[in-house]
């Protein structure tokens, strides 16, 4: 049982995994569970290196953001899984070190904190899983019409023809080799480019306005709230200056209005986060379009000299015409 809780968990994308972890710890922390306690129940029977690290640190006296953002420091994904799911641009541990640092340092609430931080990773998760099941056709189609010429020349040599003596024995078939596996690599990088392109999700959409709320929301004036959200995103490798317009837009309108910030910043943090979901979504769908574009005009031609044009040079060369 626990092996196949294991693999289960590691096809789970980081960004939804993390979501459920913080969730937890809301709930625990909102029950009157101590952080360090929490930190400890959660990580009970988890097969999650990153989450029993953070808990052995915490035991040890570390503070919660920092035992958490070293743990994140010290993740290092496999080149597979980095290949074979999406990437997130800014690690989604560090996002959860950033929200409990400004969460005890403003004296906020740390549970709404955690049940905020929990929504954001849960929608970047969905991004992540839908993002990775729509390029999954489009990446394996590339694979396969990538290892279409090795099956054409076995093919030629199986029904007789000498398609390796004829790429490699005569002018015009290393013409034709060097051709086609010059348009194959430049194939490769075209398409492998618009897959990581594709695949690129921000960690965490909104999250300066999630910050200067939970921040605004331990009592603190918006000068320090805002001073206090920006050096801790730097601290802890974060973007500072994400969403930096909208903090200033979402705060002039409430100065304007009389609204509470808090709820002003919480709305278009989700609005933000919205329109993340959605661009991920396009950018997949439009990929198999963009993916015609090395398809036709390098990877055809390439398939062409190394597939086709072996076995017409092998045809005539078994014949008078040669």
């Amino acid at each position: 049982m626990p092996q196949t809780v294991a693999r289960g968990r590691s096809r789970r994308p980081a960004a939804e995994h993390l979501g459920a972890v913080v969730e937890r710890l809301a709930v625990l922390i909102g029950a009157g569970v101590s952080p360090a306690t929490a930190w400890s129940y959660a990580a009970e029977g988890a097969d999650d290196r990153v989450l029993l690290s953070i808990a052995r640190r915490i035991e040890r006296g570390a503070g919660v953001a920092e035992a958490v953002a070293m743990a994140a420091r010290g993740r290092v994904p496999s080149s597979r899984s980095r290949a074979n799911t999406a990437s997130l641009d800014g690690d989604p541990w560090s996002v959860l070190a950033a929200a409990w640092f400004v969460a005890s340092e403003a004296g906020a609430p740390l549970a709404r904190c955690l049940n905020d931080i929990a929504d954001s990773l849960r929608a970047v998760g969905k991004v992540e899983r839908e993002t990775s099941a729509a390029l999954a056709g489009p990446a394996a189609t590339t694979r396969l019409v990538a290892v279409l010429p090795i099956i054409s020349l076995a093919s030629g040599w199986l029904l007789g023809l000498d398609t390796g003596s004829a790429l490699l024995g005569s002018p015009p078939g290393l013409a034709c080799l060097a051709s086609g596996l010059i348009l194959m690599a430049t194939g490769r990088f075209w398409s492998g480019a618009l897959l990581r392109r594709a695949r690129r999700i921000e960690s965490a959409p909104g999250l300066s306005l999630d910050l200067v709320a939970v921040a605004v929301a331990g009592g603190g004036s918006l000068p320090q709230a805002r001073q206090l959200v920006g050096e801790t995103m730097s601290r802890f490798g974060l973007d500072a200056d994400s969403d930096s317009a909208a903090v200033e837009s979402v705060l002039a309108l409430a100065a304007r209005s009389g609204a509470p910030p808090g709820e002003l910043l919480r709305n278009e943090a989700a609005r933000v986060r919205r329109d993340a979901v959605s661009q991920a979504t396009e950018r997949a769908a439009r990929l198999g379009t963009w993916l015609m574009l090395p398809l036709g005009v390098c990877v055809l031609p390439a398939f062409m000299l190394l597939a086709v044009a072996p076995v017409l040079i092998g045809v005539l060369s078994s014949t008078d015409l040669a």
